[in-house]
């Protein structure tokens, strides 16, 4: 672990606060969330403790971006389909293939 990476651990820790929201809690909420945010209301206005969490944690607000994408997507009518995202999918090398072995 190199110093910046130190320093935002030691920042995201002191970030915590009374009432927090975990992981599961939020991932429970994350629909809903997109759904407001979708239908112009800032979820981070109506929940501060969201937007605390996502700043605490990176795996949360990055499952969050990629949701809201998808919705984004849906909502123009350009999500891909199903055969489309598989054959992109398969293209794809996995790690199981020992491409970064």
């Amino acid at each position: 672990m190199n110093r910046t990476q130190l320093t935002q651990l030691l920042e995201r820790t002191y970030a915590t606060a009374e009432s927090e929201v975990d992981c599961d809690q939020l991932q429970a909420a994350l629909p809903a969330l997109v759904d407001l945010e979708i239908s112009g209301v800032d979820p981070a206005l109506r929940f501060p403790q969201v937007q605390a969490h996502f700043v605490q944690c990176p795996d949360c607000a990055e499952e969050y971006r990629a949701l809201r994408e998808i919705a984004r997507l849906e909502a123009q009518h350009r999500l891909p389909q199903l055969e489309e995202s598989l054959k992109q999918f398969e293209a794809t090398p996995s790690l199981e293939q020992g491409e970064l072995a």
